[in-house]
């Protein structure tokens, strides 16, 4: 059974007592727990990482201590969801530096809106890090003669997201990374979505996606962890900023997953 995916516009959103100047802040790192897991997948630490959006501007330094708050998460499974720079030199940059990491059970990632379109440039770019880019693909990892399964679609602002038919016929646990939290046509368990940035400016609960800013993308939710069905999605509120460097009320933010009943 696929899960109710009808658009939900979460009109209020509760703010964080955060204000964020500037393009880049080291992100805090939220443990979210994901119930519902089969026993197989309980105790895999998977973390979620969307939006840095690195730009020219920002030091070594900083995107060193961004690399080191990965590490320190000592995370089984990367998983990435999409814009990562502002121009293809800061892509390469960004995954360049990720290299640093490893691991065991992989790293996984999808394009963004403001990724390189080209799906063999991106993915040369993010060779160096060992991370598998996933448009319109699905990987299979075996764990314990169990199959987890993690698919990826293309961005859905200027790409062709396909998710119909993307998870295989036999059962085992699906995550599906998509860089806009949209509808999909796919049934799984766990769906990882960014973009909206947590709304970037949440004053006493409004964001710009409280008046219909990208309305016509039917974004599912502008942020946090909620059950749709049998589907589980959280939406990330990333690390970097679009247009303004700014955040109010949305604090950039990474995501340790722990699986568990």
């Amino acid at each position: 059974m696929k899960p109710d995916l009808r658009p939900k516009y979460h009109i209020l959103t509760l703010p964080d007592c955060t204000l964020h100047p500037g393009a880049f802040c080291l992100p805090e790192t939220e443990h979210v727990r994901i119930g519902g897991a089969p026993a197989w997948m309980r105790g895999v630490r998977a973390l979620f990482v969307s939006d840095v959006h690195l730009r020219d501007s920002v030091s070594d330094a900083k995107l060193h201590a961004l690399i080191e708050r990965i590490r320190s998460t000592h995370a089984d499974l990367l998983l990435l969801g999409g814009d990562y720079a502002e121009t293809p030199e800061q892509c390469a940059r960004f995954f360049q530096a990720l290299s640093a990491c490893d691991f065991p059970l992989g790293a996984y990632a999808v394009p963004g809106n403001n990724d390189p379109r080209e799906t063999e440039v991106l993915a040369g770019m993010m060779a160096p890090a060992r991370v598998v880019l996933l448009k319109n693909r699905c990987a299979q990892i075996q764990m314990k003669g169990n199959r987890l399964e993690i698919a990826g679609c293309d961005d859905h602002k200027y790409g062709l997201p396909r998710t119909k038919g993307l998870f295989g016929d036999r059962a085992g646990y699906r995550i599906l990374l998509s860089h806009f939290p949209a509808k999909t046509d796919c049934a799984c368990e766990l769906m990882l979505s960014g973009h909206t940035h947590a709304g970037q400016f949440n004053l006493l609960g409004l964001t710009p996606y409280s008046i219909g800013f990208e309305r016509s993308f039917h974004h599912l939710a502008i942020r946090g962890l909620h059950r749709m069905g049998g589907m589980q999605l959280l939406v990330g509120n990333g690390i970097g900023v679009s247009r303004l460097p700014l955040r109010v009320g949305a604090s950039p933010r990474i995501y340790l997953l722990e699986f568990g009943n």
